[in-house]
């Protein structure tokens, strides 16, 4: 016994949803889009729930979000995991703050609890050494940067002693 055809939404056969999956970089988004196209491909909810590998279930939900949101409502909601404890609009003050305690380092170079020490005193945010991490890596520094410098070191001394030495 064959169930009814499941009614699609009228707006579904304005979009390609082939070629936003393909430009989709949210891999959860993307499969909604791709299930999406299969069920504009003629495909029934069972089928494409098959070929999606999930639950009947979840299609209809896609197509209940889809009806009543559009695009948007594909989208991943706001709330999902634990919030970051430096917020978007500190970045850029916990960026320079990190690059400023670098730069004015007599010698060697930073370190993670140096990084934590800074953020609770400029911030006000006490968190632990995998927070530290985290937060370097949401405002693209990359830890293991450059070689650490020894205090007593010549930067002119250096360029001499490159310009005047024999070459292998």
């Amino acid at each position: 016994m064959r169930g009814k055809k499941t009614q699609l939404p009228k707006t579904i056969n304005s979009y390609d949803f082939g070629a936003l999956a393909k430009k989709e970089p949210n891999a959860r988004v993307r499969l909604r889009f791709i299930g999406l196209a299969h069920l504009q491909d003629g495909n029934s909810v069972t089928a494409t729930a098959k070929m999606c590998r999930v639950q009947r279930s979840t299609i209809y939900d896609w197509l209940h979000r889809f009806k009543y949101g559009g695009l948007e409502a594909l989208q991943d909601k706001e709330g999902r995991g634990c919030k970051p404890k430096l917020p978007k609009d500190q970045h850029q003050v916990f960026k320079e703050a990190v690059l400023e305690l670098q730069n004015h380092r007599p010698g060697g170079r930073i370190k993670g609890l140096d990084v934590m020490k800074l953020m609770q005193e400029k911030l006000g945010i006490k968190c632990s050494l995998d927070t530290v991490y985290r937060a370097l890596a949401r405002v693209d520094l990359v830890w293991i940067s450059a070689r650490s410098k020894h205090p007593k070191t010549d930067p002119i001394a250096q360029e001499t002693f490159k310009k005047t030495s024999e070459k292998k």
